[in-house]
């Protein structure tokens, strides 16, 4: 089952952080979208991972209303 994921990662290149958005399936593959920061360089370290869940999701909802 993929879930939705919101995390702030550091590029390995300049230290830049990025926060995204993204889908995680059961083998840890999946996509996202870049809501700040510099483009995903590809070698860079997750800080921080965090799983919405449903009342996460109907905050955020409340908040983009």
């Amino acid at each position: 089952m993929a879930r939705t994921y919101i995390s702030v990662d550091r590029r390995e290149c300049d230290g830049g952080i990025q926060l995204s958005i993204g889908i995680e399936d059961d083998d840890g593959g999946g996509y996202g979208y870049r809501i700040a920061g510099p483009k995903y360089d590809g070698r860079g370290k997750t800080l921080i991972k965090h799983f919405i869940s449903k009342r996460d999701a109907e905050e955020i909802k409340r908040y983009l209303a």
